[in-house]
């Protein structure tokens, strides 16, 4: 009996321990795996809103003009200042010229000799990589980048952010200067580390980064709310922070580990059950022992127990005086009761666990909620900024015009030459002087004179790069050279006038002062206006002719063909195939790749008097210049062998989508001009018709 009542009971409570450890385990597992998620999603949160607010503070126009205008320091300092403030990560930036000399720093160091490397790294940097970013990153080690009371390891990140004057396509030169932000290890502690509890911590390990000299090993770097036991047992994790997101050009990469103090070897359960099977074992060979012993006590108290079980089932239960010595059995049921009440304290813990956990997830909801709110309120902030940056370019538009209609001349340089139109204005408003000028802008080597002997105008003192200021005056016999530098809005000279005259009054000098400054407003609005006619009419994807120059080109060929009926054209109408499946499959690269390899494609078909225009989305045509018939099916059939070789538009992680695309076109010898188009569009849907058909891919 006693081993019928012992056994059972410890194999049970070994049973229940057992599996009571195994869940204990595989929460501590996966609290390790949700620490670890977070500090990887805090860790990328963080440093997306850095790169963000770099994005934007690079893309203020006051903030770039701060960089050749000394009044707008003020300025400068107080947005450095809003950025390390509104920015945990950082605790330093600097505004550097384009000769890395300080502008402007916010808890930085005056005259920083380390300047000197990161120069080096980032031109380096600029030189050979092109990435798809504005914003390079890098480690920094063992380096005085700020002062030491904030960055005592001397180490973290440096984030460098070229500064342009305009972003528009076309006008990119080299950068005007440089925005520097320091990210200290310390600052990348203190946003992590409020989310660790007692016994957990995370270490990270330095990925050696090409290009530095300093390798002092970074894996110390530990992160923890007290203090570490390094004799406690420990479960680990290690993932991989990349830094990397769309305004980065190369990114870095850190190792991490993390560490959670839970014993997952042999544990108190195990012992637990080692402890009872002993104990089991021990209690059967003593009641063993003893029976042997005490044999002939039992059979009295056996009787008395039978007479008590017949007395219990005949209804009487007055049965005293008995004294049954089976003391084990109130052990055992002693024993059970225990265990049970272990096993509810160990359930009433989960479910305390649980029930944190439920809280967590709810406050991390309400965190999401909040930032999806900041981020709304960050959209709004933008749009009023930039509307009022609109509003801004507009009241300096209108401010330029009220200049322009002061200076007569102004409408006559939008068309004819530069040169006599200045000299007709200039000998108009002050026709007792001599006048002269050279353009460098047009290459003009020679001086356009008026009352001015040339001979004098090749001699070194009126070169203009001999002069530091806009303006200089040089003696000649009785009177005075008047010199004056046009440039433009990048300080580059583009010419010079000069004027012979007696010493000028000061209105005379601000009137002509003002009229080279409108010439120079001039001569570069007329370089950017051809090349803004140049954009309207260019699909910025392919560099092919888009849409407004596809209907303009048309319209005219339609016109001359009513004219001239022998001048006939044709028109092939192209879509490319499964556009809308690669971007779905993988992603918008892919498609914009598809796009750009089949324009490349359809440029070698054609001949040079062809030309081809991406009408939009993956919409393509062709134009045939004296495309009769003949003419057009030479080209069906060169665009079907191309189609029939095998094309592919690839990814550079090797991904990659076959090139094919339908076709359909007309010519004026067959239908009439202004039906052309539609012909060749039934003609190219119902050979896309043709391809789904076929190959059976869905659309």
């Amino acid at each position: 009996m006693l081993i019928i009542a012992v056994v059972p009971a410890a194999i049970v409570g070994g049973l229940l321990l057992k599996q009571q450890s195994d869940v204990e385990a595989n929460y501590r597992i996966d609290m390790l795996d949700r620490l670890s998620n977070t500090i990887k999603q805090e860790f990328d949160y963080r440093f997306s809103l850095l790169s963000t607010s770099l994005d934007v503070l690079s893309r203020d126009r006051l903030f770039v003009q701060a960089i050749d205008n000394f009044f707008l320091a003020g300025h400068v300092n107080t947005s450095l200042g809003r950025l390390v403030k509104n920015t945990p990560l950082i605790q330093a930036a600097y505004l550097v010229d384009d000769r890395w000399s300080e502008i402007e720093s916010y808890n930085g160091i005056h005259g920083l000799s380390s300047f000197s490397k990161l120069k080096d790294i980032l031109m380096y940097r600029l030189s050979v990589h092109n990435g798809n970013g504005r914003q390079w990153v890098f480690y920094y080690n063992d380096e005085d980048l700020m002062p030491l009371k904030f960055n005592p390891t001397r180490r973290g990140i440096v984030i460098g952010v070229p500064i342009f004057q305009s972003m528009t396509n076309g006008l990119k030169r080299v950068p005007l200067g440089y925005l520097i932000v320091v990210v200290p290890m310390e600052n990348i502690v203190k946003v992590l580390r409020p989310y660790l509890k007692d016994g957990e911590r995370v270490v990270f390990q330095n990925n050696r980064e090409r290009g530095m000299n300093n390798t002092r090993d970074m894996k110390d770097i530990i992160i923890s709310q007290s203090k570490i036991d390094q004799n406690r047992s420990t479960i680990n994790k290690t993932i991989n922070i990349k830094l990397e997101n769309k305004y980065i050009s190369e990114p870095i990469e850190y190792t991490m580990k993390v560490y959670m103090d839970k014993y997952l070897g042999e544990n108190p359960y195990i012992k637990s059950l080692k402890y009872i099977s002993l104990f089991g074992v021990i209690i059967i060979l003593l009641a063993f022992f003893i029976a042997g012993m005490t044999y002939r006590w039992i059979a009295r108290p056996l009787g008395g127990l039978m007479e008590m079980v017949r007395a219990y089932s005949r209804g009487e239960y007055q049965e005293l005086g008995r004294d049954l010595r089976f003391t084990e059995f109130f052990m055992v049921d002693r024993l059970i009761r225990n265990m049970a009440k272990t096993i509810q304290a160990q359930v009433a813990d989960l479910a305390v666990t649980n029930s944190e956990l439920n809280t967590a997830y709810l406050e991390k909801e309400q965190v999401n909620l909040q930032l999806v709110n900041f981020n709304d309120q960050l959209e709004l902030k933008v749009e009023e900024k930039t509307l009022a940056l609109s509003r801004s370019l507009l009241r300096e538009k209108n401010r330029r015009s009220m200049l322009q209609s002061l200076l007569s001349f102004s409408h006559e340089l939008q068309s004819g030459d530069i040169i006599e139109t200045v000299m007709t204005q200039v000998v108009a408003l002050y026709p007792l002087a001599g006048w002269a000028m050279k353009s460098y802008a047009d290459n003009e080597v020679t001086w356009a004179c008026e009352n001015i002997e040339q001979s004098r105008l090749e001699m070194p003192d009126i070169q203009p790069d001999g002069h530091y200021c806009d303006y200089y005056c040089v003696s000649n016999n009785d009177s005075y050279l008047h010199c004056f530098k046009i440039k433009n809005s990048k300080n580059d000279i583009t010419g010079i006038i000069v004027m012979q005259y007696m010493a000028l009054e000061h209105d005379d000098f601000e009137v002509i002062s003002l009229f080279v400054h409108q010439l120079s407003i001039e001569l570069e609005g007329r370089l950017l206006n051809e090349e803004l006619v140049r954009i309207a009419v260019t699909d910025s994807l392919t560099g092919l002719a888009n849409r407004k120059a596809f209907d303009n080109d048309l319209e005219g060929h339609i016109q001359l063909f009513n004219r001239h009926p022998s001048r006939n054209f044709g028109l092939f109408m192209l879509d490319v195939n499964g556009l809308k499946r690669a971007n779905d499959s993988y992603g918008h690269s892919m498609g914009d790749t598809l796009l750009i390899e089949t324009s490349k494609l359809l440029i070698e078909t054609c001949r040079l008097t062809d030309t081809v225009y991406r009408l939009g989305g993956d919409e393509f045509a062709i134009i045939l210049e004296a495309g009769d018939r003949d003419s057009c099916s030479i080209l069906w059939r060169r665009l079907e062998k191309v189609r029939d070789q095998i094309n592919y538009a690839c990814l550079p992680n090797g991904k990659r989508v076959e090139i094919h695309f339908a076709v359909g076109y007309a010519s004026t010898d067959q239908y009439p001009a202004d039906q052309v188009c539609l012909v060749a569009d039934k003609a190219m849907y119902k050979d896309k018709r043709r391809f789904y058909e076929k190959t059976g891919i869905e659309r």
